[in-house]
Parts: C-alpha cells; structure tokens; sequence
C-alpha cells in the first residue's frame, strides 16, 4: 500500500463513513488517519483544509464531495454508478446525507459526548452542537420526538430493500450515501430494530465489506461503469 494515499476520517461523520465503505467497496486500502472534534491540526498541515473526509492520493487532496468521482476513476470496477444509474443513484446518495442524516442525528446527538475519550474534545463537541440546536437539555426533552422521526426515515430505507438486496438492485454510491446518513445510529451502539430485517440485513452486507480486489462483490464485466455526473 503505497503510504502516501491515507484517508482522514471522523468515525461519527456520516460522509467519512461513507467514504471508509466505497474504498472498501473498492477494493482500495489505504491508510485511515483519525481526526479528533476539536483537534484539526494535523488535517490542516497534511491536506490545507479542515474538512473531514479528505482523501490524500499521491499527493493529491481529494475534498470529501470529489471522493466518490475520483474513485470511479482510479477503480472503475466494482462501479459506484453502475449501468445507467448514475443520477438517480446521486440523488439518493444526496437524500442519505442531507436528510436521513439529519434526521437520525436529531435523535442520537446528546448520546455522543459518551463515546469521547478526551474531556477537550466533549467540551468543544456539546458547544458546538449548542450552538447550531439550541439547549442541550431542550434536545433531550425532545429526544422521544426525534427517536420517533428517525425510526421512521429507517422505515422507509427498510421498504426500499423489500425486494432487493441493495437500494438499487445492486451496489452503488446509493447505498453508501444512505448508509453514511443512518451511521450515527450505530456509532452510539444503538441496533437496527428487528422488525426491520431488510435494513438489518443490508447494513451487515455493508459493514462486512473489505479491501480485497472487488470489495468481495460480483462485478458486471458487461456493464460499463457510468462515472459520477459533473
């Protein structure tokens, strides 16, 4: 594995899961570098920016939006945009993190600080979170409410798989963009409901990936991959 190709990553952000799954996909090791919450130093010296996920390639900074697009390139097979799915698969890749996202977050965001090790990194992470949601004890009076919602958005991504293994029919950045926007969920350690067997099955499928050629996955060699829309 050459050493300069070394994602940096956030365990509790939904686009660096994201980005952790379509690498394993893949079939690209790389290095994962862990950025701390209040701690963006050495992101900012190696990359010359603060986001998390950042992908470092030969040296070159690969921001967290190109990823999925630059993958495609390096790696065609297995494709992130299989066929001609390419832009109804980024419209629900989008859903997954602009929506479901924040909908599980709402529910899971004062069950967070527990999972810091460093007092700093709590500190920082419960005033920003103040900051952009109001009252941390208005969050947790209103955790049943969000509990709720989010249950629901799980639902819906649950009847999407009724009769397929993946949201499309077959592997694409659909499915890591949905599974990015529902990680938080299980960053807490909460479970996937058992009634919703179809989600619980599929999150398993995902999490299992590795980086071996092919992510581990058939590859339709007749197909030509579709790259990310521009």
């Amino acid at each position: 594995m050459p050493a300069a190709r070394r994602l940096y990553t956030m365990p509790l952000s939904h686009y660096c899961v994201s980005a952790d799954r379509m690498l394993a996909f893949k079939g690209l090791p790389v290095e994962r570098i862990a950025v701390a919450y209040h701690d963006k130093t050495g992101l900012i010296r190696d990359t010359g920016q603060d986001y998390a996920p950042a992908l470092l390639w030969d040296g070159v900074v690969v921001p967290w939006a190109k990823i999925p697009g630059f993958l495609e390139v390096q790696q065609p097979l297995p494709a992130l945009f299989p066929g001609d799915s390419g832009a109804l698969a980024t419209v629900l890749e989008h859903w997954g993190h602009q929506v479901l996202e924040e909908t599980v977050w709402r529910a899971i965001v004062t069950e967070v600080p527990a999972t810091f090790g460093d007092a700093r990194e709590r500190w920082v992470f419960e005033e920003m979170q103040t900051r952009a949601r109001g009252p941390w004890h208005v969050l947790e009076q209103r955790k049943p409410e969000f509990e709720a919602d989010a249950l629901d958005a799980l639902a819906m991504v649950d009847a999407m798989l009724a009769k397929r293994p993946w949201i499309l029919g077959e592997p694409s950045v659909a499915d890591f963009g949905i599974f990015g926007g529902l990680s938080p969920w299980l960053y807490v350690g909460r479970a996937i409901p058992s009634n919703l067997s179809n989600l619980g099955r599929w999150v398993r499928r995902i999490q299992s990936l590795d980086t071996k050629p092919a992510g581990g996955l058939p590859v339709r060699a007749s197909r030509a991959p579709r790259r990310a829309p521009t």
